[in-house]
């Protein structure tokens, strides 16, 4: 886990670089001090979607929120949007999730995605767990306006984290190719 420094330290190379920084808060004193670096978002972690006092907070520094829904069930997904809308933010999106590391493809559903779409009238995204560039092409090719998947440096690195996550090759992939079936998709 980062110190507030380090933070500090990866949001100036990040700004450096033209990248958007965010981190995910797990307390009220971590959602203001990525505030106070001026994060342009927020990410929930799956476990806090059933977190209403994080929820408000957060969504009272009316910055976007990208929240995961990994285990939730609908009428839990469905009280986090209230919560937060409640709060008068209503700049949300949702990540379709599976928390599991990595998970079978059977056990994906991407469609659901679509129906996330539908039932709370918000963008949505997905936090990808699955080996490999092809699962979060294919959520970019449904609809997924956020892509949400680990990465590392090196795989062989020790730590569960690290053999699941792309590496700078699987990254390119994703980010280049993404952007062409983004434009290919074209408007409605």
């Amino acid at each position: 886990q980062f110190t507030t420094e380090q933070h500090r330290e990866a949001n100036a190379y990040c700004r450096k670089m033209g990248i958007a920084f965010c981190s995910t808060p797990f307390s009220r004193a971590e959602a203001d001090m990525l505030e106070g670096l001026d994060v342009p978002f927020f990410k929930v972690a799956s476990m806090d979607i059933v977190n209403p006092p994080l929820l408000r907070h957060i969504a009272r520094k009316g910055r976007p929120m990208v929240i995961s829904t990994g285990m939730a069930s609908m009428a839990e997904i469905e009280l986090a949007v209230e919560t937060v809308k409640e709060e008068g933010n209503d700049q949300i999106v949702l990540l379709h999730c599976i928390s599991i590391y990595p998970p079978d493809y059977e056990m994906i559903h991407l469609r659901n995605m679509a129906m996330l779409r539908q039932a709370f009238e918000v963008p949505v995204g997905f936090s990808d767990h699955s080996l490999g560039t092809s699962i979060p092409l294919a959520a970019v090719a449904l609809g997924a306006c956020v892509i949400e998947k680990h990465f590392t440096l090196d795989k062989d690195m020790p730590g569960w984290d690290h053999a699941i996550s792309a590496d700078p090759e699987e990254m390119r992939i994703i980010v280049e190719e993404g952007r062409h079936i983004f434009t290919a998709l074209g408007c409605s």
